[in-house]
C-alpha cells in the first residue's frame, strides 16, 4: 500500500434517502482531533433499541455495510492462526469532487457483548494505523453507543479538506447507523433485508 498524507476521512460513509418509520437518534457528543497524520474521533448516540440488540447488529459483519452509504462492502474473512476474528472492508467515499476508494482488514475483538475492538492490519488496509471501539450502555430510552476511532490514512488527500470535513462526515455516518438500527429494531427487519446502498 503507498504511503502519503492525508486529511478527513471517511470511514463508512454517506446520507441514504431511505423510507423510515420517525426515528429519533440523539447525538450526545462529537469530538474530531489531529495530531501530525492521526486523526482522534468519537461519537456518542442514543438509539432506540436494546443494547443486546444493538451488539448483535454491529457483529453481523458480513451485512454490516448495509448500516451506511459508502460501505461497497464487508464481510468476515477467516480466522488467523490464535483464532481471532477478521474482517474486510471496502469503501468508496467522496467529499466534494474528491473521492477515494480504499480498503481495509482488521482484527475484531469482542471484549463482552458490551465492548468491540477492532485493529486493522496495516499490510492489508490503506492505513498506516487504525484502531476502533465501540462501547453500548443501556439507557432508559434504548442504548447509548459510543465510537471512537484513531486513524493515519496511507492515501493523500487534498490539504483543503480539514477537520471540518472530518465531523461533517462523522454526524453523516453515526446519524445514518443509529437511525437504520431503529429501522431494524422498529420494523423487525432483518440486517441482511436491508438494502445496501453505495452513497458518499
Amino acid at each position: 500500500m503507498r504511503r502519503s498524507h492525508t486529511s478527513g476521512h471517511l470511514i463508512w460513509l454517506g446520507l441514504i434517502v431511505f423510507a423510515m418509520p420517525a426515528l429519533a437518534v440523539e447525538i450526545e457528543r462529537l469530538d474530531t482531533t489531529r495530531k501530525g497524520g492521526l486523526y482522534n474521533l468519537r461519537a456518542e448516540i442514543v438509539v432506540a433499541a436494546p443494547a443486546d440488540f444493538v451488539y448483535d447488529i454491529l457483529l453481523d459483519f458480513d451485512n454490516f455495510h448495509r448500516l451506511s452509504g459508502g460501505m461497497v462492502t464487508t464481510r468476515y474473512l477467516p480466522p488467523d492462526g490464535s483464532g481471532t476474528v477478521k474482517g474486510y472492508t471496502l469503501v468508496n467515499s467522496c467529499v466534494w469532487i474528491f473521492c477515494k476508494r480504499f480498503e481495509k482488514v482488521e482484527r475484531m475483538w469482542p471484549i463482552s457483548r458490551r465492548e468491540i475492538v477492532t485493529v486493522a492490519i496495516p499490510e492489508r488496509s490503506d492505513f498506516v494505523f487504525y484502531t476502533t471501539r465501540w462501547r453500548l450502555e443501556e439507557t432508559p430510552d434504548g442504548t447509548r453507543l459510543r465510537f471512537d476511532a484513531a486513524m493515519e490514512p496511507d492515501f493523500w488527500v487534498p490539504p483543503m479538506l480539514g477537520m471540518w470535513a472530518v465531523k461533517k462526515k462523522l454526524v453523516y455516518i453515526v446519524v445514518e447507523i443509529g437511525e437504520r438500527v431503529e429501522y431494524l429494531y422498529a420494523t423487525g427487519t432483518p440486517l441482511a433485508e436491508l438494502p445496501a446502498t453505495a452513497g458518499e
